[in-house]
């Protein structure tokens, strides 16, 4: 979602990561890489819990897509990297677009750790959203800025 923080500033959408990263752990990481979108803490997998994103088994890891996913992303350069302390590596993410009400207008809850919606779908997702008026005063889940 970085790389494709543009292309969503432009049809007027931004991006937030959540991370199930403790916070220190998460400072450490953003440290060594430079992201340009927000990135907040939810160690408790509280926020993961209210989009019902699921958690899968190990044997997931050896299904041949998966392995052919990790794969393509080493012929890319991207390494594996070995799980942050308190990850739960067995807790799949997902992709959201709320709408201004913060109510979800696309959901993506991953399969499988290798499984994400293309940015073109996201992109549509925001661009056929219906428009909603004002955010209401109530917070966002509650998510820990590190």
């Amino acid at each position: 979602m970085d790389a494709a923080r543009d292309r969503f500033a432009a049809v007027g959408c931004s991006v937030l990561v959540i991370s199930q990263a403790r916070p220190e752990v998460l400072t450490l990481y953003l440290g060594r890489r430079r992201w340009t979108v927000p990135v907040v803490c939810d160690p408790d997998r509280e926020t993961y819990r209210a989009f019902g994103l699921e958690r899968t088994g190990w044997s997931t890891f050896a299904r041949p897509k998966v392995v052919w996913g990790y794969f393509r992303k080493m012929l890319g350069g991207h390494g594996v990297e070995m799980p942050y302390a308190g990850e739960d590596v067995l807790q799949l993410g997902g992709d959201f677009v709320l709408d201004r009400r913060r109510q979800v207008v696309f959901a993506y809850p991953s399969a499988d750790p290798t499984d994400r919606p293309t940015v073109a779908a996201l992109l549509e997702a925001v661009r056929t959203a219906p428009s909603a008026g004002t955010m209401p005063a109530e917070p966002p889940p509650r998510s820990h800025p590190c």
